[in-house]
């Protein structure tokens, strides 16, 4: 009997010790940081906190992506000026991009400048900006996104030859198809 009480106490009191040594602790969840994003999901609604602080990617037909090739891309006459984030590389520097695989943000006539820009809602107006990304179905065609969008850009710094910025746009297709960080890009004249 006295064995069994013995052990009983060691027990109990080995109990106590690992409960006040914290480790069935719940974590205080009010004293973690979550100013540092570092991830992102897909979201109905945009603000520029949701951008995380992380080098862009996206999520393209089903599958995570990660971009080789990003530039803003300046065209004369049209004054159209467009953002390309793909996954496939040109042969050279401001060319054609053959098999391209990936996300583009245009604004119409108009260029895309230093500041926030953002269309925080699908059903938002558009203005003279248009959004779709693209990709290559198993057969080899490309499908080309018509989708709603939205989209929260800001242009950090902006250079003759580069522009840096964060963008997060999210489409409202059954994939929950996205692209989200910070990026550089290399700025082309055409």
């Amino acid at each position: 009997m006295y064995k069994i009480s013995v052990l009983y106490l060691l027990l109990v009191l080995s109990l106590l010790f690992f409960e006040t040594s914290g480790c069935n602790k719940k974590p205080d969840v009010q004293n973690q940081n979550f100013t540092d994003k570092k991830d992102f999901s897909w979201n109905q609604e945009l603000t520029l906190s949701d951008i995380p602080d992380i080098p862009v990617k996206g999520y393209l037909n089903s599958k995570e992506v990660n971009f080789t090739y990003i530039v803003l891309e300046r065209w004369r006459g049209s004054n159209d000026n467009d953002i390309i984030f793909s996954i496939v590389k040109p042969s050279q520097q401001c060319g054609y991009i053959e098999n391209y695989q990936g996300f583009q943000l245009i604004n119409k006539g108009n260029k895309i400048e230093q500041g926030v820009w953002s269309k925080s809602k699908f059903e938002d107006d558009l203005k003279t900006y248009q959004c779709y990304y693209v990709y290559k179905k198993a057969d080899g065609n490309s499908v080309r996104s018509n989708e709603n969008w939205n989209c929260v850009l800001k242009i950090n710094s902006e250079s003759n030859k580069t522009v840096s910025g964060m963008i997060a746009i999210c489409f409202d297709d059954i994939a929950k198809s996205w692209i989200a960080g910070r990026f550089d890009a290399t700025i082309c004249n055409n």
